[in-house]
């Protein structure tokens, strides 16, 4: 299915024809470098974690690199995104939706100034939209969960195209072969970051050489790709009003649709409803929730929302705003209710402001209701 072959230069991670072009990227090291300055042992454990994430950083920076090249020379891509210190800085702008670039300079989709999904880089060929994942991680569990919104979000921006994603991974991965059908999987060998390292800790001592650009009628902007206009909030909206019956039973076939089910990919949760903070206490009377602190939530309704889990099956999750301002997600489970905090910053915050002025009389949900949907939920799966 998928004719694109590794280079060598890519296989063996040989960065001979970048000179100092690593050098130009923004990494996370302010720490490391701090360890380093300090003589922190190499070989502890707070030095190693440290050590990793900067590897992590340069190893997307390598392959990006290299694959540029690659799609100087290779027939088959037509155009390929240019991201990090190959992009035209003075001409972003200002815009709050599309494929754009973050404050990292990666390449991102927004959706009200939000970032909705990043991509390590991204090219296309004559019938389909490549994005790619690169990672030195071993386990690429978290990895694979991420594809499923990735590409169903790319599915709807382009959906002329064929979506298919190229994972880049070092040697001695895992789960090679379980990654999704639009998937190519190239493998690398190990990154030794010393080097770059190196001149990271030299600092402005280290005299750079000059940044090599490109010129080709392949390489675009992110924010010049024109894309099918994706609704994010109002989206959600559409679903918590069409998510219930009028009899309070959860609409099936709407979930069930092609459409709606690509949209579960891409949200993981959407919002059905709201209970009373009585009806609550009604649903968890079978629980110690003397560590919840229910009087403390500041709104009169908690928010109740359908979460699709990573087995392709179903959950209803609760959200509720407390006195002291924190957005808490609440979880029912077998034994009992877990409370997590929610970042401030997080789409989710972002996404309960809008719904808490979507909400209407007719999304109450009594207790009754709530056990008849998870009752119906708990047949459903997906893949």
């Amino acid at each position: 299915m998928h004719s694109l072959k590794i280079s060598k230069q890519i296989k063996t991670l040989d960065t001979t024809t970048l000179a100092d072009n690593l050098i130009y990227y923004e990494y996370h090291t302010r720490h490391l470098l701090s360890l380093i300055k300090n003589g922190i042992d190499r070989e502890s454990q707070q030095f190693i974690s440290a050590y990793n994430g900067f590897k992590g950083e340069l190893y997307e920076n390598i392959v990006y690199e290299l694959l540029l090249q690659y799609a100087l020379t290779e027939d088959e891509i037509t155009q390929f995104v240019l991201k990090g210190p190959h992009q035209n800085l003075s001409n972003q702008g200002n815009q709050k939706f599309g494929l754009l670039m973050d404050k990292s300079q990666q390449i991102v989709y927004k959706a009200g100034y939000k970032d909705v999904s990043e991509y390590d880089a991204m090219f296309f060929t004559k019938d389909s939209i490549y994005y790619v994942e690169s990672t030195i991680v071993q386990s690429t569990i978290g990895l694979r969960k991420r594809l499923r919104k990735k590409t169903a979000l790319l599915s709807l921006l382009f959906p002329k195209l064929k979506v298919n994603a190229l994972i880049i991974l070092s040697d001695g991965a895992n789960g090679l072969n379980k990654f999704p059908s639009n998937c190519t999987v190239w493998v690398t060998e190990n990154l030794n970051g010393e080097e770059i390292l190196e001149k990271l800790v030299l600092g402005k001592k280290y005299q750079k050489q000059p940044f090599i650009s490109h010129q080709s009628e392949k390489l675009i902007e992110a924010k010049d790709i024109k894309v099918d206009y994706f609704k994010y909030f109002d989206t959600l909206g559409w679903i918590l009003k069409k998510s219930i019956n009028n009899d309070k039973t959860i609409n099936q076939n709407f979930f069930m649709g092609k459409v709606v089910s690509m949209y579960m990919d891409i949200y993981s949760k959407v919002y059905i409803g709201y209970v009373l903070k009585d009806t609550f206490k009604e649903i968890v009377r079978d629980y110690d929730i003397s560590s919840l602190n229910l009087d403390g939530v500041s709104e009169p309704y908690i928010y109740v929302t359908l979460e699709k889990l990573d087995d392709g099956g179903y959950e209803i999750i609760y959200y509720a705003r407390f006195s002291n301002t924190k957005l808490k997600k609440i979880e029912i489970g077998k034994d009992d209710v877990k409370l997590n905090d929610k970042d401030p910053k997080g789409f989710t915050v972002a996404e309960i402001k809008f719904i808490k002025h979507c909400l209407k009389d007719s999304n109450e949900l009594l207790s009754s209701h709530i056990e008849d949907i998870k009752k119906t939920i708990s047949t459903w799966k997906q893949n």
